[in-house]
């Protein structure tokens, strides 16, 4: 019976979600058909109008967005201008890409001033360039022709994020290291480190390395919009908590630990990690490895997001552990369960 009642909620939940979803997408839609009737005008009158194309990311109306021109604005304009003599022609194609380039430095020069609006060094977008969002598999992969006006990504519902690839290369060239368990267990032992667990609270209360403090990297939702609440409401159906980045993470993990020279490790549940190759017992890989497309920005997570934040913050000695706390668990080292 209980079971059956918990299906109930469940599927009512679900049904409402899809309610809601249905309506949010009719004003989308009508919206979007707003968009392209007056995109179309502009076009056929003749108006350079740049076209911003959003690749989806991850998790609901996650956009991350990049200025470009659709092949249907370039067809457009190429139609508008076929009648045209060649020499008016030219002219309006080299106007049209002088207007395209002025708009996307704007959009860079916007960028970096929300970088640095929100606490973040302006020369972070040029360490996405070389990425791309690959849609049909769902990962970043390298591609040395990308470049970004924007890599902040806005979704609907939340807070505001930076884009995988650049956090990467950021932690890369600050040469974060990701240490072993065991080493993990020792420093620990010894009282050399803050072991901090980024995970929420209640996962944190569920389980955790024993020594280990609780400062979550994400929080739950705050907002109050339409895309909030539907978000909430979807995730309700799925038994899934809605959150967000919390913006005072490092606050507060500094005021936790006693302040940014305090050296700390951190851990989530998974741990991932910025390998770019996969190690093979075979005699022609055993010492190098070989590149693997889906590794070509290791395996992100949460606790390693918290070492980006921390470096970004001015903390002067981050690492991470390795194998988070799955590994530690499997390997069947001290756990304990509770409040810190």
């Amino acid at each position: 019976t209980m079971h059956a009642s918990r299906a109930v909620r469940i599927l009512v939940a679900a049904m409402s979600a899809a309610l809601l979803l249905a309506m949010a997408a009719a004003v989308t839609a009508g919206r979007g058909a707003a968009r392209s009737r007056a995109v179309g005008g502009a076009l056929r009158g003749g108006s350079a109008l740049r076209h911003r194309v959003p690749s989806s990311v991850s998790g609901l109306g996650h956009r991350a967005s990049s200025s470009s021109f659709s092949s249907s604005s370039c067809n457009g304009i190429m139609r508008t201008h076929m009648r045209m003599p060649g020499n008016d022609l030219r002219r309006r194609v080299s106007a049209w890409a002088g207007d395209r380039d002025a708009e996307l430095q704007q959009t860079r020069d916007d960028t970096r001033r929300r970088l640095t609006e929100m606490g973040y060094d302006p020369k972070l977008l040029e360490a996405a360039a070389g990425s791309r969002w690959d849609p049909t598999f769902q990962r970043w992969v390298k591609d040395p022709r990308a470049e970004y006006a924007d890599i902040i990504i806005t979704p609907k519902a939340g807070s505001p994020y930076i884009i995988w690839p650049a956090i990467f290369q950021v932690l890369k060239q600050a040469g974060l290291q990701s240490i072993p368990t065991e080493e993990v267990q020792d420093l620990v032992a010894k009282n050399k480190v803050t072991l901090v667990d980024v995970r929420m609270e209640d996962q944190y209360e569920q389980g955790h390395v024993d020594g280990a403090i609780n400062v979550p990297m994400f929080r739950e939702s705050t907002g109050s919009g339409v895309w909030d609440n539907l978000k909430r409401v979807v995730n309700a159906a799925l038994l899934i908590r809605s959150t967000e980045r919390d913006p005072e993470f490092p606050q507060k993990l500094e005021t936790a630990v006693g302040g940014k020279n305090k050296p700390v490790v951190l851990y989530c549940g998974m741990g991932g990690n910025l390998d770019t190759k996969i190690q093979s017992s075979k005699a022609m890989y055993k010492e190098k490895g070989y590149e693997d497309v889906d590794k070509s920005f290791g395996k992100e997570s949460r606790s390693l997001k918290a070492c980006f934040e921390l470096l970004n913050a001015g903390f002067k000695n981050v690492k991470h552990m390795k194998g988070g706390y799955s590994t530690w668990k499997y390997e069947k080292r001290p756990v304990a369960t509770g409040g810190s």
